[in-house]
């Protein structure tokens, strides 16, 4: 198993980092490759919810579907995938930051079929994803206050 770790401070308070993290419509808006996140549960967001991530890599389509693992409002947002080309488990926490929120990333990864082939690369860019992903939402909260 991969593991990797991506620390972006965002200068906005912790209740507006966590309101984008959370809301799935808003995750394609930020974070790279994907192209739609689709609620499959019914009822509020926590531990237990399901959705599917819908995005390409290495030129790939694929649809993950995820289920939430961790979550604490304003504080952790944590998902595993339950099938599709990679087994990631995701754990999102949010800290105060000075006046701003460090939002830590923390991801173990494995591939799987054609990804598995490529495994190291496949590592290293879902890694640049991920700190593209953090500097997307920190120029999203700071310049455009979602």
């Amino acid at each position: 198993m991969n593991e990797f770790e991506v620390v972006t401070v965002i200068g906005r308070p912790a209740e507006e980092v966590f309101a984008v993290v959370r809301d799935a419509a808003k995750t394609p808006l930020w974070t790279p490759g994907l192209s739609e996140v689709r609620r499959t549960s019914e009822g509020p967001l926590g531990v237990g919810a399901t959705m599917v991530y819908v995005g390409t890599f290495l030129g790939r389509r694929y649809e993950s579907p995820v289920a939430c693992t961790g979550f604490a409002e304003n504080k952790q947002f944590a998902t595993t995938t339950t099938g599709g080309p990679f087994h990631l488990e995701v754990d999102q926490r949010l800290e105060p930051a000075g006046a701003g929120t460090r939002l830590t990333f923390r991801c173990r990864a494995d591939s799987r079929g054609f990804f598995k082939l490529a495994e190291p690369l496949v590592i290293r860019l879902a890694k640049k994803q991920a700190e593209a992903g953090g500097e997307n939402l920190k120029a999203l909260l700071e310049e455009h206050a979602l």
